[in-house]
């Protein structure tokens, strides 16, 4: 019956397919071919596929492509959905026989003059379908043909498909979660978010299947990174450090905060990086202490704290890096009492992150800091996040250590009233001995930042 039913949706789709192509037709516009073979290329890709296809077993994964483009923005695809194809292709979305692990790629098709304006997609490339693990690339239009066959013939036949919040670059999935709760808060609201819209769908065409959760299987993949994410992310800890170095280097009273995030931007975007993993930080002032201030319009004055929070995407895997500094290159008394302890707590927490250590052992290190400088009710629990293809990646740190995590460390002190707040955050890759702070490249001991503040200047 499985090759019955694959023969029927090839022959459906087989005219459409043959009509689209196109001779010399050029790569499709929004995959990026040099990350994937960054990543460990098609084979790992499929690798991934196929251990995810082991775990659930029975029934077909499906897995959606997001459908739409963002507004004055580079296309970055969903997370899952990448971490499973490599492909970014808008519209497109993958089926897996979980039994057999055959996986074909559904793509919208493109009528018209749309493929020569916006660029072919893969449903008329069958070669370099091929070169990314996908011999059967299909009409999305035919995804129903296959779905009927593969669900109608017998009651309870599972559909493996994300039933939890998606996430993003710059947000978790109960962040997503919360953006869904905004927009549901609306009178005039749309009836389900583009998110949701496939399970709706699914489940209303297919009463007589079981919709499955798929959500688990992928977090617990993406949790511990494979060897070429773990490079690509050293080469962006690189790259988002010395951008921000850059930045830092160039500041001085009286610019703007945007000009801060512009050196920082210029340096990732100049050194390969495809973006940013979420709006820069840089906050002072009236606003130092809205924790995820991205206006950045304003002047900053002598003397005033700066927050600067910012990181390059690379290769779809993101970087989280946060320093605090004084614009004049020189911490007050105060400012320079409360940075110490800011700074003791992230590297007493980064001291335990290893293996045969819990984060809560590792959670408890910093608060003790905390605890010694009498402010034990700033902690406000593990103070970071795992980080990998989302700056606020799956799962959330506890329990034992684990080699292949990476998270980041960024204790919080801040005096409201005055206008203060100190922050200094590492991104962190848990190996099988010491951790490796990835954002090493940039300064956080109190005299290497003071000389680093305002360097360029200073050297004229």
């Amino acid at each position: 019956m499985k090759n019955t039913l694959w023969e029927i949706v090839l022959g459906a789709a087989l005219g459409g397919t043959l009509a689209l192509t196109m001779a010399g037709a050029a790569r499709a516009q929004y995959t990026d071919w040099q990350a994937i073979e960054d990543l460990g290329g098609a084979k790992e890709f499929a690798a991934r596929r196929a251990e995810l296809a082991a775990q659930a077993k029975t029934g077909y994964t499906i897995l959606f492509a997001r459908n739409e483009i963002p507004e004055s923005s580079h296309y970055r695809e969903d997370n899952d959905f990448y971490y499973y194809t490599g492909v970014q292709d808008p519209g497109a979305v993958l089926v897996m026989d979980n039994a057999s692990g055959k996986a074909t790629l559904f793509e919208p098709q493109q009528a018209g003059r749309t493929a020569q304006v916006y660029g072919a997609n893969l449903l008329s490339q069958p070669e370099a379908a091929k070169t990314l693990g996908f011999d059967n690339v299909q009409p999305v239009g035919n995804l129903d043909i296959m779905l009927s066959y593969a669900a109608g013939g017998k009651s309870g036949v599972e559909l493996w498909v994300r039933l939890g919040f998606p996430d993003k670059a710059d947000g978790a999935r109960p962040e997503v979660g919360r953006d869904h709760a905004w927009k549901f808060a609306h009178p005039y609201h749309e009836d389900v978010t583009s998110d949701e819209a496939p399970v709706k769908e699914l489940a209303a065409r297919y009463p007589m299947a079981k919709l499955r959760d798929a959500t688990p299987l992928i977090d617990a993949m993406r949790n511990i990174k494979r060897p070429g994410e773990i490079e690509v992310l050293r080469r962006n800890g690189k790259i988002s450090a010395e951008g921000n170095r850059e930045a830092m280097a160039h500041a001085k009273p009286g610019m703007h905060q945007y000009e801060i995030e512009a050196r920082a931007y210029e340096y990732y975007y100049s050194h390969g990086a495809q973006g940013m993993a979420y709006l820069a930080i840089v906050g002072s002032g009236k606003n130092i202490n809205t924790w995820h201030y991205f206006n950045n319009r304003e002047v900053i004055e002598p003397n005033q704290l700066v927050v600067f929070d910012f990181g390059a995407s690379l290769d779809h895997m993101t970087m989280d890096i946060t320093r605090t500094f004084n614009i004049s290159g020189k911490f007050t008394p105060e400012q320079a009492k409360w940075y110490a302890v800011d700074l003791e707590a992230n590297k007493a927490t980064i001291a335990l992150l290893k293996p045969g250590h819990t984060y809560e052992e590792a959670e408890a290190a910093g608060k003790a800091v905390f605890e010694k400088a009498g402010i034990a009710e700033q902690w406000y629990g593990w103070p970071g996040h795992f980080v990998g293809l989302a700056t606020h990646d799956v799962m959330h740190p506890s329990g034992p250590i684990k080699p292949g995590q990476v998270v980041t460390v960024e204790p919080i002190v801040e005096f409201p009233d005055k206008q203060m707040h100190f922050r200094v955050e590492d991104t962190v890759l848990i190996t099988n001995g010491e951790p490796e702070v990835l954002s090493s490249g940039i300064p956080k001991e109190i005299a290497d930042v003071e000389t680093l503040v305002g360097s360029e200047a200073k050297e004229k």
